[in-house]
């Protein structure tokens, strides 16, 4: 019979393996022939029943008894026949054997085991890297891909065929165990080359450099594996050649996939690709959102790499804002981006806050944050020893301990009071409360301050609502640093060492089935927010017109009334109730099948783990306590997973809260103190402009070329149509915008040199729309000076003609006025303006047409209060009526910006120009008052002179008109 070279292999190994006989004595001896053992990943059972494995059997069997029976000659031939089978054995093992094999193959294993964790994280450290430089993507068509995408997908084939390789012959040879290397690394790769090849499919515009280098890796190392494979096959595995001849082929496959990458790479005309190809990154975000592994998706392209344009995700994709706001924000966000060269020198921008969150000479501030690091680092350690530790005592119960463990039962006590609330976590409650707080004071404060500081053209530019948005959110900032570096970063931690502490327990399989799943159930959170986006979308949406709705109808509630349309109203406010509920059901569903999916998976996968984990004991010689260690553990290693799937999104949303911040906080006002600008000195009060030019846009200029001078203590009036600049000039008076050309001074002093509260404290304003404050009129007349007594109050009030109105109403000077004044008349909201600036006392007066809402009655006793107002002040008069200025010393006739006549009352009337059309147009209006209820409303003049002018004034009119005739 024919003896293989498995057939000496297995006599070998059984040599080597089988009992040595004890000799007899006086008849036997023990042959101590030496025999090369066999390395254990070399040895292959024989299969059972074949006629080759039974000779082999019976060959090592009398080979090895090692026993001679001396003086006889069959003795003799069988001790050399013997000895000559030991000499063939051991060459031919050593030829099968050659020095270093070993090493070789601890070196494959070693590769199996790094080669799927390399080539990910290099594509997630290339793709991360190009964001933040923000590397600029190129188009690449699908024609290009072909190419790829194939060989990409091939070598994803040939790990899942490997794999079944494995499984297949496992099951059916039950003495076969699949090496354990080999499996990992064909899962780990599948794991890895999904997403990989997936990108490749979805993706329109690339950084191509990631897929390159992680090509370049999957290369070297499946060509290097190959050749250890083949140097350590097992010689009596027929089916060795399998798994070689696939590694072989994938490492050609690998070959060609480089060699079409490089050409990919080295391509330097791209494709001509869309306009996103020219967006940066948060660009693209604005409209579009970034896949797991940096690639755009077939929805959109994308800009700079990793962010596309998906049709799920449109301007109008935020939850918390309208969309037109959000858009500016991520546009001017895309635009820093581009300006600090990627998302480092972004994040760092932000850096120049940490003083406001985290000042360092607070000893308060740094013993708070030294309780949270503490907290942190036990938090991490007391996460694996508190089950650790039950296990430890479950151990000791299952080995027959006849005594209560109590010194581990107190250390587990121990372990689980300090990781409790009442232990060291409501400390870290109380530090983490406090630094928020803190926070939240100093970086609001520094917004509200800065923004109380801005120039009137930004209030006027900006929506209010986002402009209170980015105070009231200031405090996102310190949510956002605190999220990074006390939740996501301890998240990241705790998987890192569940990985390993999992491992540890069990084996590779377990880790790899624990990473499995919660890299299924991130991937599953991100997939349905992303796809439940859309309703939440819409739902918001409906929210919005729901309060609007609201917000409308009841500050429109007298318009409502008027037109009977509460009945309207109800309805139509019921109809955005049932919209909003049949949007919020349409979300609600999507968002819990999601969880529910999420909650199957984790059953499931808990599940399996336990499974695997009662084999191990039953069949690998675990402990039990292991199994509870693992158990007890599972929490700890999946509640960072329930917030993995949104951090995300909450990171994305404070990024934008914290821009909002930023940018109110980099917007400087336009108008501001001027360096070593002093106090405004004013003695006489004498007002001079000097060849004024000034514009809101520079397209299209307002005041051109104003030139005039007010004497202290005189009067000015400005008179003209409605838009001819008269407002604009006391605004620049009051310094709420520069000038353009020329310059305005006070007592010789230019208003750019001095210090813009002194200017705001020597001149009082009365406007033509007030607006008061929710209070008490007691304290939204004492705003105008915080120390006045409540005689100077009504001594001012008195004055303005106020007084008795106020008297007259239940809670007098306490009452409250409402919302901006809402519960005055506007005759009473002017008067209670009046009485501010009297209180006041300043030496520069403005009324901004402060008598357009007085009615006749009371308009003698104002004129009066202005008078004692206006004596020894310089005054400044926008008028309504031209008979509140017949008296005023100078009276300018502005139009479209240009001062076109200047004069006394009688000067103007005498001259007929524009000022005496305007006259003449109010005396023609009294007289069609008498008859008609008709206003006119061709001037900035609503109501109509009911005195005539005094008798010069009107003599001359009369001569005037003389000559017109």
């Amino acid at each position: 019979m024919f003896v293989s070279l498995q057939d000496v292999i297995a006599i070998m190994i059984l040599t080597a393996r089988r009992p040595r006989h004890r000799p007899l004595a006086g008849r036997h001896e023990v042959n101590e022939s030496p025999v090369n053992i066999v390395p254990p990943y070399k040895i292959k059972a024989p299969i059972a029943n074949s006629k080759r494995v039974k000779f082999s059997r019976f060959l090592a069997s009398y080979a090895s008894a090692g026993v001679t029976r001396r003086g006889t000659l069959r003795e003799r031939i069988l001790e050399q026949q013997q000895e000559k089978n030991r000499r063939i054995c051991n060459k031919i093992i050593s030829m099968a054997n050659p020095r270093g094999s070993a090493a070789q193959y601890s070196a494959m294993v070693l590769l199996d085991y790094v080669q799927a964790p390399s080539v990910g994280l290099y594509f997630l450290a290339a793709t991360g890297f190009g964001m933040c430089v923000l590397q600029k993507s190129k188009h690449i068509s699908l024609k290009r891909r072909r190419l790829a995408i194939a060989t990409a997908f091939a070598l994803l084939a040939g790990y899942v065929v490997e794999l079944l390789y494995y499984l297949s012959r496992s099951f059916a040879d039950l003495q076969y165990t699949a090496p354990q290397h080999a499996a990992i690394r064909c899962l780990g790769s599948i794991l890895v080359w999904i997403p990989l090849s997936s990108s490749i499919v979805t993706g329109n515009t690339f950084i191509w450099h990631p897929y390159f280098g992680s090509f370049v890796i999957q290369f070297v190392f499946e060509a290097i594996v190959c050749l250890l494979r083949g140097f350590s096959l097992p010689l009596d595995d027929r089916y060795s050649n399998i798994p070689l001849s696939i590694s072989a082929a994938r490492a050609f496959v690998s070959f060609v996939l480089l060699i079409d990458s490089f050409l990919i790479l080295i391509s330097r005309k791209g494709e001509k690709g869309t306009d996103e190809e020219e967006q940066s990154l948060l660009g693209a975000q604005a409209n579009g959102s970034a896949t797991a592994n940096g690639s755009p998706t077939a929805n959109g392209n994308a800009g700079y790499g990793s962010i596309e344009q998906t049709s799920s995700d449109s301007d109008n994709d935020d939850d918390e804002a309208p969309a037109a706001h959000d858009k500016e924000i991520k546009e001017q966000q895309a635009k820093r981006l581009e300006e600090q060269g990627g998302w480092l020198g972004y994040l760092n921008s932000f850096m120049v806050f940490l003083p406001y969150l985290w000042p360092k000479d607070d000893w308060r501030i740094m013993l708070a944050l030294s309780l949270r690091l503490i907290h942190l680092i036990q938090g991490r350690a007391l996460n694996l020893l508190e089950p650790r530790q039950l296990g430890i005592i479950t151990n000791k119960i299952t080995q027959g301990a006849h005594e209560m463990p109590w010194g581990d039962i107190g250390l587990w006590t121990l372990y689980r009071w300090i990781n409790s609330y009442s232990g060291l976590g409501i400390i870290d409650n109380f530090a983490e409360t406090y630094i928020g707080n803190q926070a939240f004071e100093r970086i609001t404060i520094l917004a509200y301050k800065h923004l109380m500081s801005l120039s009137m053209d930004f209030h006027t530019s900006k929506d209010s609502g986002e402009v209170l948005k980015a105070v009231e959110q200031a405090s996102s900032l310190n949510s956002l640093i605190e999220l990074v570096l006390f939740e996501v970063f301890p998240i990241l931690v705790d998987l890192v060492i569940a990985m390993y502490y999992v491992t540890h327990l069990f084996d590779a399989y377990m880790a790899f089935l624990v990473l499995f799943m919660g890299l299924a159930y991130i991937w599953l959170g991100l997939y349905f927010t992303t796809w439940s986006q859309a309703r939440r979308r819409v739902y918001v949406a409906k929210q919005r017109t729901e309060n609007t709705t609201v917000n409308e109808t009841v500050h429109n509630w007298q318009t409502v009334a008027y037109f009977n349309r509460a009945p309207y109203e109800t309805e139509r406010y019921r109809e955005n109730i049932r919209s909003t509920i049949m949007a919020h059901y349409a979300y609600y569903f999507r968002s819990v099948g999601g969880h529910a999916a999420q909650d199957l998976l984790m059953t499931f996968g808990f599940t399996a783990c336990c499974i695997f984990a009662i084999h191990q004991i039953i069949y690998g010689g675990k402990p039990v306590g292991n199994l509870i260690t693992f158990i007890m553990y599972w929490g700890t290693m999946m509640s960072p997973l329930y917030m993995m799937s949104y951090s995300y999104r909450h990171i994305s949303s404070s990024l934008i809260d914290a821009e909002r911040l930023l940018q109110l906080l980099n917007t400087k006002p336009t108008v501001a103190d001027h360096e070593n600008a002093q106090d405004l000195t004013v003695k006489a009060g004498k007002v001079e402009f000097k060849d004024v030019d000034f514009a809101y846009d520079a397209r299209k200029q307002i005041i051109k070329n104003v030139n005039f001078t007010v004497e202290g203590g005189k009067t000015v009036a400005f008179v003209g149509e409605t838009g001819g600049g008269k407002s604009t000039m006391l605004k620049l008076l009051f310094r709420f915008y520069d000038v353009t050309n020329g310059s305005i001074t006070i007592d010789g002093q230019d208003l750019r040199s001095v210090t813009l509260s002194s200017i705001r404290d020597s001149i009082g304003l009365v406007p033509q729309d007030p607006a008061l404050f929710n209070q008490t009129i007691r304290q939204n007349v004492r705003y105008a000076k915080l120390g006045a007594t409540d005689a100077e109050i009504e001594d001012a009030c008195r004055a303005a003609a106020i007084h008795d109105d106020i008297v007259s109403f239940p809670e007098g000077y306490n009452s409250k006025v409402g919302e901006r004044g809402v519960r005055l008349s506007g005759g009473q909201l002017q008067r209670i303006a009046i009485a501010r600036v009297l209180l006041k006392n300043p030496k520069i007066v403005m009324l901004d047409e402060a008598t357009s809402a007085i009615d006749s009655a009371i308009e003698a006793q104002i004129q009066e209060a202005f008078r004692k107002l206006s004596k020894g002040r310089t005054t400044f008069v926008i008028a309504h009526r031209l008979s509140t200025i017949v008296e005023a010393d100078c009276i300018l006739v502005v139009e479209k910006g240009e001062i076109i006549e200047r004069g006394t009352h009688a000067e103007l009337i005498a001259r007929g120009g524009k000022y005496w059309e305007l006259w003449r147009k109010q005396t023609a209006g009294n007289a069609s008052a008498a008859a008609s209820t008709k206003e006119d409303v061709l001037i900035d003049v609503t109501a109509p002179e009911e005195e005539g002018a005094k008798a010069s004034g009107r003599s001359n009119a009369e001569g005037a008109v003389e000559r017109r005739k």
